[in-house]
């Protein structure tokens, strides 16, 4: 959870919130990524958008965000597809990535829980208050996410595999 900072001499506290918070907003939709991307800049999120469908993917791979916000209809592949491509990744690529559904489609409840299953844990209605998409990014954004698999941690290991691995090496510094 986010410390509050004090500001000098005004004795208020400010939360944190979304600040440093990476986000990446799916969208076909032009003016609604910008208006996403602004609000969420002002409150210092760092916000990629991506309009092409078929670019989500790789830019969650490559950007690893906290929080992924996924409009559902777009032409050509559609949030639900994308976000199902992206479940299927490893964690360490991102597929544990806390999404939203980001979409003006009606909010049905048979909707809503085909949009659960496929993987997205919230929902932004269009349109939508700057208060209510931050405080939804917030939430994604704090829980906690598996990045990698499973390592073994070298203490983990019995004593005599370690003595054993410190002796393999210091052979092969020697050669």
């Amino acid at each position: 959870m986010a410390r509050p900072l004090q500001t000098p001499g005004a004795g208020a506290e400010l939360a944190m919130g979304i600040w440093g918070s990476k986000v990446v907003v799916v969208d076909d939709d032009l003016d609604t990524l910008d208006l996403v991307r602004a609000i969420l800049r002002a409150r210092g999120a760092q916000v990629v958008g991506v309009s092409a469908p078929g670019e989500a993917l790789s830019t969650v791979v490559g950007v690893m965000p906290d929080v992924l916000l996924v409009d559902i209809a777009m032409p050509g592949e559609d949030g639900l597809s994308l976000i199902r491509k992206v479940r299927t990744l490893s964690p360490e690529k991102g597929g544990r990535i806390p999404a939203a559904t980001l979409t003006a489609c009606p909010c049905l409840p048979e909707r809503l829980a085909e949009w659960r299953r496929a993987g997205f844990q919230r929902h932004v209605p269009k349109p939508f208050a700057p208060d209510d998409l931050v405080a939804i990014v917030d939430e994604l954004a704090g829980r906690v996410v598996e990045r990698r698999t499973n390592t073994l941690v070298p203490a983990a290991l019995p004593t005599d595999v370690r003595r054993e691995r410190r002796r393999e090496w210091r052979d092969v510094r020697l050669c």
